[in-house]
């Protein structure tokens, strides 16, 4: 009898996890280099889970679709710590309804500038009972799904400090509405997470929306935020737009200062 293998690997956004990792962040430090984060299976089945590192940032094109970009080999001028990470275990069985700590330890260059370096931590789930399924008589096909969740860790160096600056904003009408176009940078020697809090005023003076959008500005992003015009009566609005941190001090000794940030505005018009 043949067999086949297929190997298919499945990104968390479109898949339910069985296994839950927590937390999200793992922070660590020059005076605190060990951390752990939990994996905990909630199925009926046992998980064969690998655990490794890679770094990656998020990035986006000019109109503000975003993506992940991975390295497969960092460039030095890249503040990674995959080089430096180790993580006990790195391979076990988790069986159903179980949990798993996974400790880790960052030994990086001693010479590293003051800052925030990361890397991604990559926890990988294969069901360890594989279905069968025949193709027909004679032959199987055995389907191995791999999820792969994806969460970071942070190292820190004194002093870190992050901002995020809003260079330019700039707008577009479609079919769907007014988009406007906001161009970020970060400043200092951190990544910014947060939010970008966009607010729409009327002539009055009136907030008539107000919303956060997620801002998780590693080096520069361009956010794309839609204003449905069909929603809104004809006349003249003012849009502000400011970066807020939402980052939690979660780090044993060091802290992340962060930049005051300066609000923007554009004025539309809807007629």
């Amino acid at each position: 009898m043949k067999k086949i293998i297929l190997l298919l690997l499945l990104n968390a956004n479109f898949l339910i996890a069985q296994v839950i990792i927590s937390p999200y962040i793992v922070y660590t430090d020059s005076k605190n280099r060990f951390g752990s984060f939990l994996v905990q299976n909630e199925s009926n089945e046992a998980y064969e889970i690998t655990i490794s590192f890679v770094f990656g940032h998020p990035v986006s094109d000019s109109l503000g679709n975003m993506s992940m970009k991975y390295f497969e080999q960092t460039p030095d001028s890249l503040p990674s710590v995959v080089q430096w990470i180790k993580a006990f275990p790195r391979k076990f069985v988790l069986n159903p309804k179980e949990r798993q700590t996974i400790r880790l330890t960052v030994r990086p260059n001693k010479s590293l500038e003051p800052g925030t370096y990361w890397a991604r931590i990559v926890t990988s789930s294969t069901q360890k009972s594989v279905p069968v399924d025949t193709v027909k008589e004679g032959i199987t096909a055995q389907l191995k799904f791999v999820l792969n969740q994806v969460t970071t860790l942070f190292y820190r160096v004194d002093s870190a400090y992050s901002g995020a600056v809003l260079d330019t904003v700039f707008t577009a009408e479609d079919s769907t509405g007014i988009n406007i176009f906001a161009k970020l940078r970060r400043i200092g020697n951190s990544p910014f997470l947060g939010d970008l809090e966009i607010t729409l005023k009327d002539s009055n003076d009136s907030t008539i929306v107000s919303k956060n959008e997620y801002l998780p500005l590693y080096f520069e992003l361009v956010k794309k935020i839609n204003i449905p015009i069909n929603e809104l009566d004809k006349g003249k609005y003012t849009v502000f737009l400011k970066p807020v941190s939402t980052e939690k001090q979660d780090i044993p000794q060091s802290r992340l200062e962060i930049i005051k940030p300066e609000t923007k505005s554009i004025e539309i018009e809807i007629k």
